[in-house]
C-alpha cells in the first residue's frame, strides 16, 4: 500500500501528488518551514529531493527517497584531509492540536559517516554498525541519497482515522565536525548541505 508518492527534478515546489487509498495527503511546504523553523532558506535548499514514497511494507511503514546529494570542494577536500562528515536523515510525525503546539509522536533518524581511507584510497560509509569502502565520492552520495525501504514505525503506532503530519529531511551534521570547522560551517553555503523539511499530512 502506498501512503504517498512525488517525483520531481530539483524541488518539491510544483511536485505532483498522487491521492489513493483513501488517505488524504497534501503538500505542506509553507507550514513546515514555520514548525520547524528553518534558519535560510539559501541553506535549506542545498540537497534537492527528487522523489520521495511512503508505503507499507508487511505491517511497517517504509520511506522510499531520491536526494541529490554533490559535496561542494570545500567539503571532498575536508574529508580527503581526514575530517568525517556526518549526515543524518531526520524524520517526525506529529498531529495538530488546536488548543497548543502540535504534539510529536513519533521521531527518528539514520546516521551516515563518510571518511578517507588514504592508504587505499577508497572512502568508507558508515550506517550503525554497517560499512562499506567506495571508490569515489560520486557513488557515496549516491548511497546516502538514495533511501531504499527504509523501515520507519510501525503501522499499528499511529490511530487509525488520526490526521497526522508526517515531516522528513537529510542534512550535514555540522555540529559532529571539529571546532574549527563549525566555526567555518556558519553562514557558509558551501558548508551547509541540507534538504528542505519535506511534510505531507495523511490519515492511516
Amino acid at each position: 500500500m502506498v501512503f504517498f508518492l512525488f517525483r520531481g527534478v530539483d524541488s518539491i515546489i510544483g511536485g505532483r501528488l498522487r491521492r489513493g487509498f483513501g488517505l488524504r495527503v497534501t503538500l505542506n511546504c509553507a507550514v513546515g518551514l514555520l514548525a520547524w523553523g528553518l534558519a535560510s532558506s539559501a541553506l535549506a535548499e542545498t540537497i534537492p529531493l527528487r522523489s520521495a514514497e511512503l508505503r507499507v511494507e508487511e505491517s511497517a511503514v517504509v520511506f522510499n527517497a531520491d536526494y541529490g546529494l554533490n559535496l561542494t570542494p570545500s567539503l571532498e577536500e575536508a574529508v580527503e584531509r581526514g575530517v568525517p562528515l556526518h549526515f543524518v536523515l531526520e524524520w517526525k510525525v506529529t498531529y495538530p492540536r488546536w488548543y497548543w503546539f502540535d504534539k510529536t509522536v513519533l521521531t527518528g533518524n539514520t546516521q551516515y559517516r563518510l571518511s578517507y581511507l588514504p592508504l587505499t584510497r577508497q572512502y568508507r560509509l558508515s550506517t550503525g554498525l554497517l560499512s562499506q569502502d567506495v571508490a569515489s565520492v560520486k557513488e557515496a552520495e549516491r548511497l546516502i541519497g538514495r533511501i531504499a525501504s527504509r523501515p520507519l514505525f510501525d503501522r499499528d503506532a499511529l490511530e487509525e482515522g488520526q490526521r497526522y503530519t508526517f515531516a522528513v529531511r537529510l542534512r550535514l551534521d555540522t555540529e559532529r565536525m571539529p571546532k574549527p570547522f563549525q566555526v567555518t560551517a556558519l553562514g557558509s553555503r558551501d558548508w551547509n548541505l541540507a534538504s528542505s523539511w519535506f511534510t505531507l499530512d495523511f490519515r492511516p
